[in-house]
Protein backbone atom coordinates (compact mmCIF):
# COMPACT_ATOMS: atom_id res chain seq x y z
CA UNK A 1 0.00 0.00 0.00
CA UNK A 2 1.56 3.14 -1.10
CA UNK A 3 1.29 6.60 0.63
CA UNK A 4 -1.74 7.79 -1.56
CA UNK A 5 -3.82 4.85 -0.86
CA UNK A 6 -2.98 4.84 3.15
CA UNK A 7 -3.72 8.40 3.11
CA UNK A 8 -7.13 7.64 1.36
CA UNK A 9 -7.81 4.85 3.95
CA UNK A 10 -7.72 6.89 6.60
CA UNK A 11 -9.60 10.27 5.23
CA UNK A 12 -12.10 7.56 4.91
CA UNK A 13 -12.31 6.31 7.98
CA UNK A 14 -12.42 9.44 9.82
CA UNK A 15 -15.55 10.85 7.78
CA UNK A 16 -17.24 7.60 8.12
CA UNK A 17 -17.43 8.53 11.94
CA UNK A 18 -18.51 12.46 11.19
CA UNK A 19 -19.99 14.65 9.07
CA UNK A 20 -17.91 15.90 5.80
CA UNK A 21 -19.13 19.44 5.08
CA UNK A 22 -20.64 20.39 1.62
CA UNK A 23 -18.53 22.92 -0.28
CA UNK A 24 -19.96 26.52 -0.78
CA UNK A 25 -22.13 27.08 -3.49
CA UNK A 26 -19.16 30.15 -4.68
CA UNK A 27 -15.99 28.69 -5.17
CA UNK A 28 -13.12 30.17 -3.13
CA UNK A 29 -9.71 30.43 -4.99
CA UNK A 30 -6.59 29.62 -3.32
CA UNK A 31 -3.17 30.42 -4.78
CA UNK A 32 -0.67 27.83 -4.74
CA UNK A 33 3.00 28.60 -4.99
CA UNK A 34 6.06 26.17 -5.36
CA UNK A 35 6.40 26.71 -1.46
CA UNK A 36 3.00 24.34 -1.56
CA UNK A 37 4.56 22.24 -3.57
CA UNK A 38 6.58 19.10 -2.14
CA UNK A 39 6.49 16.60 1.12
CA UNK A 40 4.63 17.76 3.98
CA UNK A 41 2.94 19.98 1.94
CA UNK A 42 -0.35 20.74 0.33
CA UNK A 43 0.16 19.67 -2.70
CA UNK A 44 2.13 16.39 -3.10
CA UNK A 45 4.07 14.81 -6.02
CA UNK A 46 4.80 11.76 -7.27
CA UNK A 47 7.98 10.88 -5.47
CA UNK A 48 6.12 12.54 -2.31
CA UNK A 49 3.31 10.01 -2.27
CA UNK A 50 5.85 6.94 -1.80
CA UNK A 51 5.80 3.71 -4.81
CA UNK A 52 5.47 4.56 -8.22
CA UNK A 53 5.22 1.80 -10.90
CA UNK A 54 6.66 5.08 -13.19
CA UNK A 55 9.45 7.80 -12.29
CA UNK A 56 8.51 11.20 -12.03
CA UNK A 57 8.32 13.93 -14.56
CA UNK A 58 8.38 17.63 -14.47
CA UNK A 59 6.19 18.96 -11.88
CA UNK A 60 6.70 22.33 -10.59
CA UNK A 61 5.43 26.02 -10.15
CA UNK A 62 5.62 27.84 -13.39
CA UNK A 63 6.35 31.49 -14.50
CA UNK A 64 3.97 30.38 -17.17
CA UNK A 65 0.86 32.35 -18.06
CA UNK A 66 -2.65 31.17 -17.57
CA UNK A 67 -5.47 33.29 -19.35
CA UNK A 68 -7.73 34.02 -16.03
CA UNK A 69 -4.55 35.39 -13.49
CA UNK A 70 -1.91 35.28 -15.73
CA UNK A 71 0.23 34.85 -12.40
CA UNK A 72 1.98 31.74 -13.47
CA UNK A 73 0.83 27.87 -13.51
CA UNK A 74 0.96 24.31 -12.94
CA UNK A 75 3.57 22.96 -15.54
CA UNK A 76 3.64 18.64 -16.04
CA UNK A 77 6.31 17.04 -18.49
CA UNK A 78 6.68 13.76 -18.83
CA UNK A 79 9.54 11.62 -20.98
CA UNK A 80 9.09 8.31 -22.10
CA UNK A 81 7.60 6.00 -19.25
CA UNK A 82 7.35 8.98 -16.67
CA UNK A 83 4.33 10.53 -14.74
CA UNK A 84 3.70 13.64 -13.38
CA UNK A 85 1.51 15.15 -11.14
CA UNK A 86 0.21 17.47 -8.59
CA UNK A 87 -2.29 15.72 -5.62
CA UNK A 88 -4.36 18.07 -2.88
CA UNK A 89 -6.51 15.98 -0.09
CA UNK A 90 -9.08 16.92 2.10
CA UNK A 91 -9.11 16.30 5.03
CA UNK A 92 -12.14 14.40 5.20
CA UNK A 93 -14.47 12.57 2.09
CA UNK A 94 -17.04 14.17 0.19
CA UNK A 95 -19.86 12.12 -1.83
CA UNK A 96 -19.28 12.84 -5.36
CA UNK A 97 -22.50 13.85 -5.71
CA UNK A 98 -22.16 16.66 -3.25
CA UNK A 99 -18.97 17.79 -5.32
CA UNK A 100 -21.27 17.75 -8.32
CA UNK A 101 -23.04 20.29 -6.94
CA UNK A 102 -20.17 23.28 -7.37
CA UNK A 103 -18.28 23.12 -10.71
CA UNK A 104 -15.84 21.11 -11.65
CA UNK A 105 -13.56 22.64 -14.25
CA UNK A 106 -9.88 23.62 -15.29
CA UNK A 107 -7.19 25.01 -17.82
CA UNK A 108 -4.86 23.49 -19.90
CA UNK A 109 -1.97 24.08 -22.34
CA UNK A 110 0.08 21.56 -24.67
CA UNK A 111 3.29 22.74 -25.52
CA UNK A 112 3.14 21.60 -29.18
CA UNK A 113 6.43 21.63 -29.79
CA UNK A 114 8.14 19.82 -27.02
CA UNK A 115 5.43 17.03 -27.30
CA UNK A 116 5.88 13.90 -29.82
CA UNK A 117 2.10 12.70 -27.99
CA UNK A 118 -1.07 14.25 -30.02
CA UNK A 119 -4.01 14.60 -29.08
CA UNK A 120 -3.98 14.13 -25.09
CA UNK A 121 -3.70 16.53 -22.54
CA UNK A 122 -3.66 16.50 -18.73
CA UNK A 123 -6.34 15.06 -16.34
CA UNK A 124 -7.93 16.82 -13.54
CA UNK A 125 -8.26 13.58 -11.83
CA UNK A 126 -10.69 12.52 -8.79
CA UNK A 127 -9.04 10.10 -6.07
CA UNK A 128 -12.21 8.49 -4.01
CA UNK A 129 -13.70 5.23 -2.49
CA UNK A 130 -16.56 3.82 -3.92
CA UNK A 131 -18.03 1.23 -1.09
CA UNK A 132 -14.76 0.76 0.36
CA UNK A 133 -12.49 0.17 -3.02
CA UNK A 134 -10.07 2.63 -3.95
CA UNK A 135 -9.69 4.29 -7.44
CA UNK A 136 -9.03 7.29 -9.67
CA UNK A 137 -11.56 8.89 -11.64
CA UNK A 138 -10.14 11.21 -14.37
CA UNK A 139 -11.81 13.66 -16.67
CA UNK A 140 -11.00 12.75 -20.73
CA UNK A 141 -10.49 16.07 -22.75
CA UNK A 142 -9.59 13.92 -25.86
CA UNK A 143 -13.74 13.09 -25.59
CA UNK A 144 -14.63 16.58 -24.97
CA UNK A 145 -15.62 20.14 -26.11
CA UNK A 146 -13.50 23.13 -24.56
CA UNK A 147 -15.16 26.09 -23.09
CA UNK A 148 -14.79 27.73 -26.87
CA UNK A 149 -16.22 24.96 -28.84
CA UNK A 150 -12.81 23.17 -29.61
CA UNK A 151 -13.63 19.78 -29.56
CA UNK A 152 -10.33 17.41 -28.25
CA UNK A 153 -6.98 18.74 -27.22
CA UNK A 154 -5.88 21.41 -29.38
CA UNK A 155 -2.29 22.25 -29.11
CA UNK A 156 -0.38 25.68 -28.23
CA UNK A 157 -3.85 27.26 -27.06
CA UNK A 158 -5.40 27.83 -23.88
CA UNK A 159 -8.44 25.75 -23.41
CA UNK A 160 -10.85 25.53 -20.62
CA UNK A 161 -12.91 22.71 -19.46
CA UNK A 162 -15.93 22.29 -17.35
CA UNK A 163 -17.08 18.93 -16.95
CA UNK A 164 -21.17 18.76 -15.75
CA UNK A 165 -23.12 15.12 -15.22
CA UNK A 166 -22.91 14.23 -18.77
CA UNK A 167 -18.91 14.54 -18.58
CA UNK A 168 -16.90 11.03 -19.84
CA UNK A 169 -14.30 10.18 -16.95
CA UNK A 170 -12.25 7.26 -16.46
CA UNK A 171 -11.54 4.45 -13.38
CA UNK A 172 -8.79 3.40 -12.79
CA UNK A 173 -9.69 0.57 -11.28
CA UNK A 174 -12.73 -1.97 -11.37
CA UNK A 175 -15.63 -0.52 -8.89
CA UNK A 176 -19.35 -0.53 -8.74
CA UNK A 177 -19.57 -3.02 -12.42
CA UNK A 178 -17.17 -0.47 -14.37
CA UNK A 179 -13.91 -2.13 -15.45
CA UNK A 180 -10.64 -0.51 -14.63
CA UNK A 181 -9.75 1.67 -17.53
CA UNK A 182 -13.72 2.06 -18.35
CA UNK A 183 -15.48 5.17 -19.71
CA UNK A 184 -18.88 6.52 -17.88
CA UNK A 185 -20.44 9.87 -16.95
CA UNK A 186 -19.58 11.39 -14.29
CA UNK A 187 -23.30 10.87 -12.70
CA UNK A 188 -23.07 7.21 -13.54
CA UNK A 189 -20.28 7.25 -10.84
CA UNK A 190 -22.44 9.26 -8.71
CA UNK A 191 -25.23 7.14 -8.98
CA UNK A 192 -23.45 3.86 -8.43
CA UNK A 193 -21.00 5.56 -5.18
CA UNK A 194 -23.41 6.50 -2.60
CA UNK A 195 -22.40 4.15 0.33
CA UNK A 196 -21.14 5.29 3.74
CA UNK A 197 -17.70 4.34 2.32
CA UNK A 198 -17.79 6.28 -0.33
CA UNK A 199 -16.98 9.81 -1.32
CA UNK A 200 -14.11 11.76 -2.98
CA UNK A 201 -10.88 12.43 -0.95
CA UNK A 202 -9.30 15.06 -3.24
CA UNK A 203 -8.25 16.71 -6.49
CA UNK A 204 -5.22 15.82 -8.95
CA UNK A 205 -3.40 17.79 -12.18
CA UNK A 206 -2.07 14.49 -13.94
CA UNK A 207 -0.17 13.80 -16.84
CA UNK A 208 -0.10 9.93 -16.95
CA UNK A 209 1.92 7.09 -18.85
CA UNK A 210 0.66 7.27 -22.67
CA UNK A 211 0.88 4.10 -23.53
CA UNK A 212 3.75 4.72 -25.94
CA UNK A 213 7.48 4.18 -24.32
CA UNK A 214 8.81 6.98 -26.33
CA UNK A 215 6.08 9.68 -26.08
CA UNK A 216 6.64 12.80 -24.51
CA UNK A 217 4.16 15.27 -23.48
CA UNK A 218 4.52 18.74 -21.89
CA UNK A 219 2.00 20.56 -20.61
CA UNK A 220 0.77 23.32 -18.14
CA UNK A 221 -2.95 23.52 -15.73
CA UNK A 222 -4.13 25.94 -14.03
CA UNK A 223 -7.46 27.23 -12.21
CA UNK A 224 -8.13 23.43 -10.91
CA UNK A 225 -12.04 23.53 -9.60
CA UNK A 226 -13.57 21.31 -7.53
CA UNK A 227 -15.37 20.96 -4.12
CA UNK A 228 -16.11 24.51 -4.23
CA UNK A 229 -12.58 25.65 -4.29
CA UNK A 230 -10.56 27.25 -7.40
CA UNK A 231 -6.36 26.62 -6.99
CA UNK A 232 -4.55 29.32 -8.52
CA UNK A 233 -0.90 28.19 -9.51
CA UNK A 234 0.74 31.37 -9.23
CA UNK A 235 4.57 32.53 -9.21
CA UNK A 236 5.69 35.46 -6.79
CA UNK A 237 5.81 38.43 -8.78
CA UNK A 238 3.77 40.73 -10.54
CA UNK A 239 3.96 42.67 -14.28
CA UNK A 240 3.76 45.90 -14.54
CA UNK A 241 3.00 48.54 -17.04
CA UNK A 242 3.65 52.22 -17.44
CA UNK A 243 2.32 54.38 -20.14
CA UNK A 244 4.55 57.83 -21.24
CA UNK A 245 3.23 60.60 -24.08
CA UNK A 246 4.25 63.64 -25.54
CA UNK A 247 2.41 66.08 -27.47
CA UNK A 248 4.01 66.46 -30.97
CA UNK A 249 2.05 69.27 -31.55
CA UNK A 250 0.08 71.42 -29.52
CA UNK A 251 -3.23 73.67 -30.99
CA UNK A 252 -2.39 72.70 -34.51
CA UNK A 253 -3.71 70.44 -37.23
CA UNK A 254 -3.31 67.82 -37.37
CA UNK A 255 -2.83 67.06 -33.33
CA UNK A 256 -0.06 64.46 -32.84
CA UNK A 257 1.03 62.51 -29.28
CA UNK A 258 3.73 60.11 -29.20
CA UNK A 259 3.74 57.53 -26.92
CA UNK A 260 5.48 54.68 -25.44
CA UNK A 261 3.86 51.26 -23.68
CA UNK A 262 6.53 49.62 -21.45
CA UNK A 263 5.46 46.02 -19.85
CA UNK A 264 7.53 44.46 -17.67
CA UNK A 265 7.66 40.92 -15.78
CA UNK A 266 10.29 41.20 -12.48
CA UNK A 267 12.92 38.01 -12.61
CA UNK A 268 9.99 36.10 -10.13
CA UNK A 269 7.25 37.55 -12.12
CA UNK A 270 5.44 35.76 -14.99
CA UNK A 271 6.01 34.51 -18.69
CA UNK A 272 3.60 35.96 -21.52
CA UNK A 273 3.66 34.04 -24.98
CA UNK A 274 3.35 35.98 -27.79
CA UNK A 275 3.05 39.79 -26.28
CA UNK A 276 0.46 42.30 -28.04
CA UNK A 277 -0.71 45.69 -27.28
CA UNK A 278 -4.15 47.10 -27.21
CA UNK A 279 -4.52 50.92 -26.86
CA UNK A 280 -8.15 52.48 -25.15
CA UNK A 281 -7.96 56.56 -26.13
CA UNK A 282 -10.47 58.86 -24.69
CA UNK A 283 -10.61 62.68 -25.24
CA UNK A 284 -12.57 65.82 -23.89
CA UNK A 285 -13.58 66.83 -27.18
CA UNK A 286 -14.31 63.59 -28.39
CA UNK A 287 -12.59 61.41 -31.21
CA UNK A 288 -14.22 60.43 -34.64
CA UNK A 289 -12.86 56.93 -35.62
CA UNK A 290 -12.41 57.86 -39.27
CA UNK A 291 -10.40 60.92 -38.47
CA UNK A 292 -7.71 59.41 -36.29
CA UNK A 293 -4.61 57.24 -36.97
CA UNK A 294 -2.62 55.30 -34.94
CA UNK A 295 0.55 53.47 -35.32
CA UNK A 296 1.84 50.76 -33.02
CA UNK A 297 5.42 49.87 -33.08
CA UNK A 298 5.59 52.28 -36.23
CA UNK A 299 2.81 49.49 -38.16
CA UNK A 300 -0.59 51.57 -38.91
CA UNK A 301 -3.90 50.12 -36.79
CA UNK A 302 -6.98 49.80 -36.86
CA UNK A 303 -9.63 52.09 -35.16
CA UNK A 304 -12.92 51.11 -33.92
CA UNK A 305 -15.16 52.45 -31.04
CA UNK A 306 -16.30 50.91 -28.07
CA UNK A 307 -18.14 51.55 -25.45
CA UNK A 308 -17.71 55.46 -26.31
CA UNK A 309 -13.78 54.69 -26.48
CA UNK A 310 -11.68 54.54 -29.64
CA UNK A 311 -9.82 51.20 -29.20
CA UNK A 312 -6.37 49.99 -31.51
CA UNK A 313 -4.71 47.03 -31.98
CA UNK A 314 -2.58 45.42 -34.55
CA UNK A 315 -3.68 41.41 -35.37
CA UNK A 316 -0.29 39.83 -34.50
CA UNK A 317 2.01 39.41 -32.04
CA UNK A 318 5.07 42.19 -31.13
CA UNK A 319 7.31 39.73 -29.47
CA UNK A 320 7.54 35.74 -29.24
CA UNK A 321 7.93 36.05 -25.38
CA UNK A 322 8.00 38.20 -22.68
CA UNK A 323 9.69 36.57 -19.96
CA UNK A 324 10.30 36.74 -16.52
CA UNK A 325 12.92 39.67 -15.72
CA UNK A 326 12.24 40.82 -19.28
CA UNK A 327 10.85 44.35 -21.06
CA UNK A 328 8.48 44.74 -23.78
CA UNK A 329 8.80 48.16 -25.23
CA UNK A 330 5.88 49.59 -27.45
CA UNK A 331 6.31 53.03 -29.33
CA UNK A 332 2.90 54.59 -30.40
CA UNK A 333 1.53 57.49 -32.08
CA UNK A 334 -1.99 58.94 -32.49
CA UNK A 335 -2.39 61.68 -34.81
CA UNK A 336 -6.38 63.48 -35.08
CA UNK A 337 -7.22 64.88 -38.41
CA UNK A 338 -10.36 66.28 -37.20
CA UNK A 339 -11.62 69.13 -35.79
CA UNK A 340 -11.80 67.33 -32.56
CA UNK A 341 -15.79 69.08 -32.25
CA UNK A 342 -17.68 65.82 -33.89
CA UNK A 343 -18.31 62.63 -31.70
CA UNK A 344 -18.11 64.24 -28.57
CA UNK A 345 -18.37 62.71 -25.17
CA UNK A 346 -16.28 59.70 -26.12
CA UNK A 347 -14.95 58.14 -23.24
CA UNK A 348 -17.51 59.98 -20.69
CA UNK A 349 -15.34 62.78 -20.22
CA UNK A 350 -18.14 65.42 -21.72
CA UNK A 351 -21.25 66.42 -22.45
CA UNK A 352 -22.43 67.47 -26.24
CA UNK A 353 -22.61 70.92 -25.26
CA UNK A 354 -19.13 70.94 -23.78
CA UNK A 355 -16.66 70.41 -26.91
CA UNK A 356 -13.73 72.24 -28.09
CA UNK A 357 -10.11 72.41 -25.83
CA UNK A 358 -11.92 71.79 -22.30
CA UNK A 359 -8.48 70.90 -19.80
CA UNK A 360 -5.89 71.90 -22.05
CA UNK A 361 -4.62 72.78 -25.93
CA UNK A 362 -7.26 72.95 -28.84
CA UNK A 363 -8.34 69.30 -28.80
CA UNK A 364 -8.29 68.88 -24.41
CA UNK A 365 -7.61 66.23 -22.76
CA UNK A 366 -6.63 62.96 -24.19
CA UNK A 367 -6.10 59.70 -22.09
CA UNK A 368 -4.41 56.69 -23.08
CA UNK A 369 -4.47 52.99 -21.42
CA UNK A 370 -2.36 50.47 -22.79
CA UNK A 371 -2.97 46.50 -22.02
CA UNK A 372 -0.66 43.91 -22.45
CA UNK A 373 -2.10 41.22 -24.53
CA UNK A 374 -1.26 37.62 -24.56
CA UNK A 375 -1.98 33.98 -25.81
CA UNK A 376 -4.82 32.66 -23.45
CA UNK A 377 -8.33 31.19 -24.54
CA UNK A 378 -7.38 33.39 -27.77
CA UNK A 379 -4.06 34.03 -29.51
CA UNK A 380 -4.74 37.51 -28.89
CA UNK A 381 -6.57 37.80 -25.61
CA UNK A 382 -6.40 41.02 -23.49
CA UNK A 383 -4.19 40.70 -19.85
CA UNK A 384 -4.81 41.95 -16.38
CA UNK A 385 -1.58 44.13 -16.76
CA UNK A 386 -2.31 47.97 -18.17
CA UNK A 387 -1.77 51.62 -17.36
CA UNK A 388 -2.74 55.16 -17.99
CA UNK A 389 -2.22 58.39 -18.72
CA UNK A 390 -3.46 61.74 -19.73
CA UNK A 391 -1.99 64.98 -21.61
CA UNK A 392 -3.17 67.64 -23.16
CA UNK A 393 -2.99 68.34 -26.73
Amino acid sequence: MNRLTAYASAVLTACASVLCLAPSAQADTQRVTAADLGPGRPWLRIQDQGSSAHPPGVQEVSPFADPVHWNGSLHLAIGPGQQSQAAHFYTGAVQLSTVMGSEISYDSYVDGAHSTATGTGPNLQLPMFCDGAFTTLSFQPQLATDAEGRHGVVPDIWQHWVSGPSGIWRTSRAVAGFPAGGDAPLSDFAEACTGATSGVIGLIGNVGSLGDPTASLDTYMDNLTANGTTYDFAVDGTATARVDLRAASTGEEPARIDGTAVFHSPADGPEFVAPGARLTIGATTGLDPRNVQVTIDGVPAQVTSENGHLVAQLPRSLADRLLPGGTLTVPFTITSTGDGGNGCGYGGYGKGDDCGGNGGGEHGTATVTARLLARGYQPLQATDVSAEASIAF
